[in-house]
């Protein structure tokens, strides 16, 4: 599977955008769900792109759109410690 775009935004991009607003406006949530959050909305925009893309719902599909999601998910939260180490290292 290609990059996972929606229209010719990268879901990569798309989630960064919604993660940072979700923290912003949800300020309680703690740090121990956020990388949870991160690969569960990844996964969701990863399954979105079945119907977007007019993929029939069979079992490759589903399969590679939860793989890809996962990813992109973790993706998003390595980059989120990588920020978080060099803005507030831990002592």
């Amino acid at each position: 599977m290609n990059e996972l775009t929606l229209g010719t935004v990268s879901i990569s991009a798309i989630l960064t955008v919604v993660l940072a607003v979700l923290y912003k406006v949800l300020p309680t949530i703690k740090d121990r769900w956020k990388p949870l959050i991160a690969i569960v909305v990844g996964t969701a925009f990863a399954i979105v792109t079945i119907p977007y893309y007019e993929l029939a719902w069979d079992m490759k599909a589903v399969t590679d759109a939860i793989v890809a999601g996962l990813m992109i998910g973790a993706t998003a939260v390595g980059l989120y410690e990588v920020q978080r180490t060099i803005t507030k290292p831990r002592e």
